[in-house]
């Protein structure tokens, strides 16, 4: 016989209040380090790249159009001024200095659109490697044109040297890395349109220094063929023949040109 049950059991069910809620949501969200773990390098250079800007439109008088003298007086890229071994900082601080604020725009776009893939690929300290190398090779190349060539000379700055590159380095994982060759030949595909608009950039701001975004370009096969990355075809004889060669090449310049050694 059926026996009729009047009260049904008791569920016990816990009630989750709004506070709760966002702090589970809050928790299972993943941090700002952890979203960006392969862009680190990329976006301290930015940020550095960003405060340095600021400090030039401050001692600009607070304008975002950077006057030559205070690009000079921060370390811009000008033959005549390299002097001793004193000025060498000037092969460096280009990389950190913008003309003016869409000069600063379009670098960082640029750097944060390579800058993970290659920061994965190659690991931070390669990347901030490449980053140095081209850069440095950037400047080196527009400071060898200002004094080779007449009437070269002139105020140059910006990441650009840097950028192209990383730009180089992007297109060259198509061909040396170990393995998704295809995957990394479509990806540098896909960036053209992003050199591109750099590329034209360059022949339109006079700031802007043609030979050292050439000799950035030069810098970043340079470094790929260099930079000890585990991902990268390249024998470890090759990255140090042309290691030495850089080198040497930066001291038969200095060392030519008086700037060490006089």
């Amino acid at each position: 016989m059926p026996i009729r049950v009047d009260n049904e059991p008791r569920i016990n069910r816990t009630v989750i209040d709004d506070d709760q809620l966002k702090k589970m949501l809050s928790s299972s969200k993943p941090s700002f380090l952890q979203q960006n773990k392969f862009r680190i390098v990329t976006l301290v250079l930015i940020a550095i790249n960003v405060i340095v800007f600021a400090i030039e439109a401050v001692l600009a008088g607070f304008r975002v159009s950077i006057p030559t003298t205070v690009l000079v007086d921060m370390g811009a890229m000008y033959a005549p001024l390299i002097q001793s071994a004193a000025d060498l900082y000037r092969f460096v601080t280009p990389m950190f200095l913008h003309v003016d604020l869409m000069h600063l725009a379009f670098n960082m776009v640029a750097l944060y659109s390579v800058g993970e893939v290659l920061e994965r690929v190659l690991g931070r300290g390669n990347f901030l490697l490449l980053y140095f190398i081209g850069g440095i090779t950037g400047n080196v190349i527009s400071y060898a044109s200002s004094v080779f060539l007449p009437g070269q000379a002139v105020v140059s700055a910006g990441a650009s040297t840097s950028v192209f590159a990383l730009f180089v380095a992007v297109a060259l994982l198509g061909l040396l890395h170990k393995g998704n060759r295809r995957y990394f030949s479509q990806y540098s595909k896909s960036m053209l349109s992003i050199i591109a608009i750099n590329v034209v950039y360059t022949f339109l701001v006079p700031s802007i220094s043609i030979s050292g975004h050439l000799g950035g370009a030069l810098g970043g096969l340079i470094a790929m063929f260099m930079i000890p990355s585990k991902n990268l075809r390249v024998p470890v004889a090759v990255r140090v023949v042309v290691a030495v060669a850089w080198v040497a090449s930066l001291g038969w310049l200095a060392v030519s040109q008086g700037i060490v050694g006089s």
